[in-house]
């Protein structure tokens, strides 16, 4: 199997907590990720189901680093509640069809373990069998020779290990040997694995998760069977037979909401999709389908709750891209997701962007781009209709100047901020007229309050809040609303402006001045007056501001 030299973190042994504690749960899933990220680029090379875009072990990864994420916010040390918090970070993280079902396997877990401080064996292996039934419901059609068949033998093999009396370690040594024989296996179940002579990506995936677990437990590391240029091999034949696949659109987004009815969504969209998987439960529910009309399923979905995180990739350019550098010729001239503009500084703000198939010009605070800039970027773009996004109050006039100089269809939105832009650039639909894409993009740029927190460069008394030169700052959409020594004074100043607002989610870019210790007080903060928010930090890299919030 598919695996790399590089070898996990591990404690010492003398040092090493039981599996079966809160701590030592969270170090092993700390041993999963690294072990996963050491595999990485092999699991990524034998993807070829559902959609061969080679990013299997980049999209797990991605998910467990957000439940990693999650769990170092847990204060408590309960198998319950590492457990519980490893299940919101992968649901949160979620990223492609393997990382969708991990979030689930994950789940399963958790509620096996709930209310639990430490586990024993039968408990452990129980919550290994309820991983992979949570998993197989989440799934509209289950296909046997996957993930979701590895995760079925894992629980199985762990369920018999406990029965005979096995020790927790035992239990999962069986799981593990019995993961290995399932990936093994998966050609033997799935036609399209076997006519590419690879096992199942994210099986392989799931296998290297549970056997970092397991050299967590024994202290031990892997020696390297690297099998990298076999991947590559067998996928440039797979490649030649399938270049002419269809897929549709890879559509995912997040619904948030109160008593969501996860049971009904899931069997409407299922309905309108070719593929879905929909999880969640009456707060949230993640989605992620294949479709021919990703607008259709975003319209359905605006009318449940609140929709953020959209992701829409075309799979057809994806494999074209993927197969063209397996065969080694030179791929289709790549065609732009959004015909989208947007000012951004900070490498973070550039990528977030350019993630949603926006265009970028390198601006900011103290660095205005030129009209000459904007324009370039906008007759850049494919389209004859362009929406541009200055995310600066400085940059708005121009902006307009840009858009007035151009050929093309060109509506400026007046964002003043990064995190309104964000705002504004999800809800674009590539389908969408610009009449309607400006209306979407205005009303969900509106919807998103942003907090900023930066120092003063002189004394100055704004609206009644006295400001002193060197002393960090805080202002609201624009205006000051806060000033102390130190960050923690700001936010809490900032935070009993509204004590009533209504927001789930605290998204923070951190700027490149951000610490550690401030973001603890950031958290901090915003927990006291709304202990229920969702916290996400994400790193903008913006300079000037320490942080940049947006309000969801």
């Amino acid at each position: 199997m598919a695996q790399s030299d590089s070898v996990p973190t591990v404690e010492p042994a003398a040092v090493r907590e039981s599996l079966s504690t809160g701590r030592g749960l969270h170090l092993a899933f700390q041993a999963g990720l690294d072990w996963l990220k050491a595999n990485r680029e092999a699991i990524d090379r034998l993807n070829v189901f559902p959609v061969p875009d080679g990013d299997t072990g980049t999209n797990m990864v991605l998910t467990l680093e957000a439940a990693l994420e999650e769990i170092r916010k847990v204060p408590s040390r309960s198998v319950s509640d590492v457990a519980r918090a490893a299940a919101r970070g992968c649901l949160l993280g979620a990223r492609g069809n393997s990382g969708v079902i991990l979030s689930q396997i994950v789940s399963g877990m958790s509620k096996g373990l709930d209310g639990l401080t430490e586990f024993t064996s039968p408990q452990f292996a129980e919550s290994l069998r309820l991983a992979y039934q949570v998993a197989y419901d989440a799934v509209s059609k289950p296909v046997e020779g996957t993930i979701l068949t590895v995760a079925r033998h894992t629980g199985t093999a762990a369920v018999d290990a406990a029965g005979q009396g096995a020790s927790v370690e035992s239990v999962l040594a069986a799981a593990v040997e019995s993961a290995a024989r399932s990936v093994e296996d998966t050609p033997n179940r799935l036609e399209v694995l076997k006519e590419a002579g690879v096992v199942d990506a994210g099986g392989q995936g799931l296998y290297i998760i549970l056997e970092g677990f397991l050299k967590y437990c024994r202290g031990e590391e892997i020696d390297a069977d690297a099998s990298i240029e076999r991947a590559e091999d067998v996928f440039a034949a797979f490649a030649l037979d399938h270049s002419g696949d269809e897929h549709g659109f890879c559509t995912q987004f997040l619904i948030q909401g109160e008593e969501l009815d996860l049971a009904t969504a899931r069997s409407d969209l299922e309905s309108m999709t070719d593929w879905a998987i929909i999880v969640g439960d009456g707060d949230l529910i993640r989605v992620h389908v294949h479709t021919e009309r990703p607008g259709d399923i975003l319209n359905y979905a605006v009318d449940l709750g609140d929709v953020n995180r959209i992701s829409i990739d075309n799979m057809d350019l994806q494999q074209a891209e993927h197969f063209a550098a397996a065969l080694d010729t030179a791929p289709p001239v790549a065609v732009a997701k959004a015909d989208v503009v947007a000012v951004a500084a900070g490498p973070g703000f550039q990528e977030i962007f350019e993630s949603l198939g926006v265009r970028v010009v390198l601006g900011g605070q103290t660095m205005n781009p030129s009209a000459a800039e904007i324009l370039e970027a906008i007759d850049g773009c494919g389209g004859p209709e362009v929406v541009v996004l200055p995310n600066n109050s400085n940059i708005v006039m121009t902006a307009r100047q840009a858009a007035s100089s151009s050929s093309k269809s060109v509506h400026v939105i007046e964002t003043v901020t990064v995190p309104h832009g964000i705002a504004a650039a999800l809800a674009y639909s590539p389908a969408a007229g610009l009449e309607a894409n400006r209306s979407n993009m205005t009303e969900a740029a509106g919807s998103v309050t942003v907090i900023e927190v930066t120092k003063a460069i002189r004394d100055s008394e704004i609206g009644g809040v006295m400001a002193r030169e060197g002393e960090f700052i805080g202002l609201v959409d624009g205006s000051l609303k806060a000033a102390g020594e130190t960050i923690g004074d700001v936010m809490a100043g900032l935070f009993v402006t509204f004590p009533d607002s209504d927001f789930d989610l605290a998204t923070v870019y951190r700027g490149e001045t951000a610490t550690s210790g401030n973001d603890e007080q950031v958290s901090a903060a915003i927990e006291i007056i709304h202990p229920d928010v969702d916290i996400e930090f994400v790193a903008g890299g913006q300079a000037h501001y320490d942080y940049i919030i947006s309000l969801e």
